[in-house]
């Protein structure tokens, strides 16, 4: 892909390149796959606030219409030793 650049955006993308040791067009796609993951990465933590905030507005609902139940909270701390165990199934336990 030939993509042509202004002679600001060429001098940017060297002066980049040269702070991280890499010819000009190695920078050039790092840059890029990292911007594209940024921007992917925003697509799903927006999805991810929308699913929170769903979860937070059905459980307000629940409650206002006179869901009062307890979870106990050894429930709750098992719940969270579950989550953290599959974000590192490596740490000790």
């Amino acid at each position: 892909m030939s993509v042509p650049l202004t002679s600001e955006l060429r001098r940017r993308l060297a002066a980049q390149a040269s702070k991280r040791k890499l010819k000009t067009a190695t920078a050039a796609r790092v840059f890029l796959d990292e911007h594209l993951g940024e921007l992917e990465d925003a697509i799903e933590l927006s999805r991810s606030e929308e699913w929170q905030r769903a979860q937070a507005w059905a459980t307000w609902e629940k409650i206002d219409a006179g869901d009062r139940r307890e979870v106990p909270l050894d429930r709750i701390r098992a719940r969270f030793k579950r989550a953290k165990a599959r974000l590192n199934p490596q740490a000790k336990r």
